[in-house]
């Protein structure tokens, strides 16, 4: 009776064994899948950052293009009203220097 018990203790040890190293392999299966799923994760946000990263690159040169855009027009706005000042100054000066002579000569030129 003493070797049955004792056996039956041992068949209760390697059924809790088994148990265990089953157990051990479901979690390290799931732990297995978790990592793989984290690594699929990681490298599809890896690839948005590339890309993210492509288009700030992309915009910093539309932005610098627009900036050299946006100056060469303010250099031309400013020759263009530089240019309408002088002819102002100009006209300015033949006006007065026609009113000058018609006061001058009595009205005639």
């Amino acid at each position: 009776m003493a070797e049955t018990f004792s056996s039956l203790h041992i068949g209760t040890k390697d059924d809790r064994s088994q148990a265990l190293l089953d157990e051990s392999l479901r979690v390290n299966q799931e732990t297995a899948e978790i990592g793989e799923a984290t690594f699929g994760q990681l490298r599809r946000q890896r690839e948005q950052l590339e890309g993210a990263q492509q288009q700030a690159v992309d915009t910093q040169q539309v932005t610098r293009e627009a900036r050299m855009t946006l100056k060469a027009i303010a250099w031309k706005i400013f020759r263009e009203k530089l240019t309408l000042i002088v002819i102002i100054v100009l006209l300015l000066v033949i006006d007065a220097a026609l009113a000058y002579r018609l006061a001058s000569h009595d009205g005639k030129l």
